[in-house]
């Protein structure tokens, strides 16, 4: 049974982001266990409540209305010492055939012998605050599953539903292959897993494992999101339940940068495909490390590409609005002044000649766009569709930057804080006209603690 979160955690820090969801201190890395369930979603993450550095793996929970305040639950699972476990690993939350929610998660030994199980937890009371961890009786190890000899990284279930069936993938590694394993369960209970075949494999020069691994339907297209210790990765195929095989049609990054780490999506109750993400690499010793991105609504784009945006909840936390004129830009900066104290949310319209080169400068982070795509920094340059036409968004929370361009190329980056309060758009080359621009200051959305119920 888990416990209350130790102590009331504060965070003074004031490059610390105002409205991402983090915890209430110390270290948080993968979204686990996104659900909605009884008008609330959860989101569960991995999480080290005794530092800001990775290690001794819990399960961090919270809970939200509307994606954007959150309430900090007590910690969900953590581990189960007595019977040799060492860390809960991620791993997904899902309803089992009576509506009931089930947590599963990789359970790494303490006996240094890297030979994972995957576990089942349920929950100890309606709400969900509570958890009993089955350690003792894993659902899937690799003494018994009836699959080929993975290694024992064996990792990070993530359930899911097809044609009225429940499967299962993990990341595994078999031969000189990184593979995602599928396995079905027949009853709906999600103890018992039987396994049916390898659903997609890459050689390990290619793809070094397919960390966090996931899958969902957007637009009546399957995806699978996986990160390969490098950025998110994206697949959009077709699912063949017949052979158990996954066949790749499209392919791409879900963000240009690393700092953008181990999504999970989720299906909301509204039909919505939305992208949970973890944002990476803030400085050390400072209390706190690790936060979510914006939680972003997905689509497929007329090229069958992926395509994401802020949900739209984003604008309950927009304050002060200010327009920005039209205006013919020139190889000289033209500026626009953020609003609000280093938290805003902006976005620029803007017309290109086919010869046209647009920069565009903020926070320390510099974009060019032409009409091959898109380079942020000294990132690999992104395609994008051929348009005329540049959607430019930011965000910006403090130390957090995320941008977006025509909903296709993202960019996340942690930088230096305090920042400039200026977006410097030129034309490099070529005729580019800035149409409009608007941009909000945004409120900060503290995360409450829980309180137990008197």
């Amino acid at each position: 049974m888990s416990l209350p979160y130790p102590g009331d955690a504060c965070i003074d820090d004031p490059a610390c982001p105002t409205w991402h969801l983090g915890p209430p201190a110390q270290w948080m890395n993968d979204p686990n266990g996104i659900i909605h369930h009884e008008g609330w979603w959860h989101a569960y993450y991995q999480h080290n409540p005794g530092g800001d550095i990775w290690g001794d793996m819990h399960w961090g929970h919270a809970r939200s209305r509307d994606l954007i305040h959150w309430e900090h639950l007590p910690i969900a699972l953590r581990p189960q010492l007595a019977d040799g476990e060492l860390h809960c690993y991620s791993g997904c939350c899902v309803l089992n055939s009576e509506g009931e929610p089930r947590i599963l998660y990789t359970s790494v030994p303490q006996d240094g012998s890297r030979i994972f199980k995957q576990v089942l937890a349920t929950p100890d009371d309606k709400d969900c605050l509570s958890w009993t961890q089955h350690a003792s009786k894993p659902v899937l190890d690799l003494d018994t599953h009836d699959g080929p000899n993975f290694t024992g990284v064996w990792r990070d279930p993530y359930v899911f539903h097809a044609d009225g069936r429940t499967f299962m993938i993990l990341g595994a590694a078999f031969g000189d292959e990184a593979v995602l394993p599928l396995y079905e369960n027949l009853d709906g209970q999600l103890r018992d897993w039987t396994y049916r075949e390898i659903l997609l494999r890459k050689p390990l020069s290619e793809t070094k494992f397919f960390e966090c691994p996931s899958i969902i339907q957007v637009d009546g297209h399957w995806v699978i999101f996986y990160a390969p210790y490098r950025q998110m990765e994206w697949y959009l195929g077709t699912l063949d339940l017949e052979n158990y095989r996954f066949q790749i049609k499209e392919s791409g990054l879900l963000g240009e940068s690393k700092n953008c780490y181990a999504s999970q999506p989720k299906t909301g109750p509204d039909g919505r495909p939305l992208v949970f993400n973890w944002i990476r690499s803030f400085p050390k010793n400072k209390g706190w490390n690790g936060r979510f991105g914006v939680i972003r609504r997905l689509w497929i784009g007329e090229d069958s590409r992926l395509c994401s945006a802020p949900i739209e909840e984003l604008s309950l936390l927009q304050k002060k609005k200010i327009s920005y004129p039209a205006t013919k830009l020139t190889p000289d900066s033209h500026s626009l002044t953020m609003p609000g104290e280093s938290s805003s949310h902006g976005e620029i319209n803007l017309t290109l000649s086919d010869d046209a080169m647009l920069q565009i400068d903020l926070c320390g982070v510099t974009i060019v766009i032409d009409h091959t795509g898109v380079q942020f920094d000294d990132s690999a340059p992104s395609p994008l569709p051929s348009s005329s036409t540049i959607h430019f968004r930011w965000l910006l929370d403090r130390s957090l930057l995320e941008l977006f361009i025509n909903d296709r190329a993202t960019y996340t980056r942690v930088v230096d804080y305090p920042t400039a309060n200026t977006v410097a758009v030129k034309a490099n080359q070529g005729t580019i006209q800035l149409a409009d621009a608007h941009a909000w200051s945004l409120r900060a959305s503290p995360s409450k603690p829980w309180s137990p119920p008197t």
